[in-house]
């Protein structure tokens, strides 16, 4: 009986924290931005993006609110972004392909990347965005309503994350599955406390008097995972700082293929945690374990249908807010938590011993 009341709290606290996100978690709706007086830029820092970066330029050249700036950042491309980008150029004179410098000693790629952006731009508010990213018509118009209308210094929506493979579908998930379930994403706005700190790297909306007045993307230089600290930096220091999920606004393709998805948040799950490298590997054995043993324990127990069937609930409402198959969240999701031990143990064994390369980087 201790053992399944040990389970239940830490189900329960999944289930309550979904819960929470099912009710209060802010959503990024169509807004139409009274006005076009305020210039946006558009900052996109890309890196081998030959596959995505017209696809992105163009759902950017075609947003309702006009006065934008676009500027692409090509940080030493080993393909033909550049090029791409360039020539896209030329369909719209609002964007700018500029070639990326190497980065300095201490600096990270992207964080260099984005601020070389920030120096080369004029919009009131600044917008980074990955080059795999699409944005709906509104959503330039709809990030800044709602930063005006909050007085937000840093809005970051998290996008509909686009899964196509079977081996996207068992990590990806993970990403949605982790923060619906144990980030309570209101408080980021709603609460001072820096622990609730989080936003998403592929969708970053700057007031940009906060941004320089912070320090820009020099606080975070050496930071893999430069977003969520970023915002645990603005936090502690009282800028305003909110994030929202998506439907229908912000979309993203992260990955191409589980290889690829394995090797993408291999670099970003340890950093990400801020976890002590002990109690990150407890986290992980103690997750896992709470989530799959009601699947085995079920059959010399029936205490433990009760606890599968809020599982069920907790996996229904985290594919309902990411706006996913539930079903088939439903089948892979004991697969989901494998992979996430997997990738967890990956990420803290190849970046303790720095073997850790993204896109033809050591990181």
């Amino acid at each position: 009986m201790i053992f399944f009341v040990f389970i239940s709290v830490f189900i329960a606290a999944g289930i309550f924290t979904a819960l929470y996100n099912l009710f209060y978690a802010p959503v990024i709706r169509p807004l139409n931005f009274t006005g076009q007086n305020k210039c946006v830029s558009v900052l996109i820092p890309v890196r081998n993006e030959t596959l995505n970066i017209e696809h992105c330029l163009h759902s950017v050249t075609l947003q309702n609110y006009q006065n934008i700036e676009i500027i692409v950042l090509d940080d030493m491309s080993e393909d033909d972004t550049y090029s791409k980008a360039f020539e896209y150029s030329k369909k719209d004179n609002r964007i700018k392909v500029i070639k990326g410098k190497s980065a300095p000693s201490g600096w990270k790629g992207k964080s260099w990347a984005c601020m070389q952006l920030s120096h080369n731009c004029n919009g009131s508010y600044l917008l980074f965005i990955d080059a795999d990213v699409c944005l709906s018509a509104s959503a330039v118009g709809s990030a800044l309503s709602e930063a005006e209308n909050s007085n937000t210094d840093l809005l970051s929506v998290f996008p509909e994350q686009v899964m196509k493979s079977f081996g996207e579908k068992i990590t990806v998930q993970i990403l949605n599955w982790l923060m619906i379930s144990f980030l309570p994403v209101k408080k980021v706005f709603s609460s001072p406390n820096p622990k609730f700190a989080a936003a998403n790297g592929q969708f970053m909306f700057f007031k940009r008097s906060a941004y320089l007045k912070s320090g820009g993307h020099a606080l975070v230089s050496d930071k893999i995972v430069e977003d969520i600290e970023f915002s645990r930096i603005l936090k502690k220091n009282n800028y305003k700082v909110k994030l929202m999920l998506s439907k229908n606004i912000v979309s993203c393709r992260m990955y191409l293929s589980l290889n690829e998805s394995i090797n993408g948040f291999t670099k970003n799950y340890f950093p990400g945690s801020s976890m002590h490298p002990v109690f990150f590997i407890l986290t992980l054995l103690i997750t896992a374990f709470a989530y799959l043993s009601p699947l085995a324990l079920v059959f010399f127990n029936h205490i433990y249908i009760y606890l599968i069937l809020i599982i069920l609930i907790q996996n229904i409402i985290v594919s309902y807010l990411s706006t996913q198959n539930i079903v088939l969240n439903l089948i892979l999701f004991p697969f989901q938590i494998i992979m996430m031990v997997y990738i967890g143990f990956r990420s803290l064994i190849l970046l303790n011993s720095g073997k850790v390369y993204w896109k033809n980087r050591k990181l």
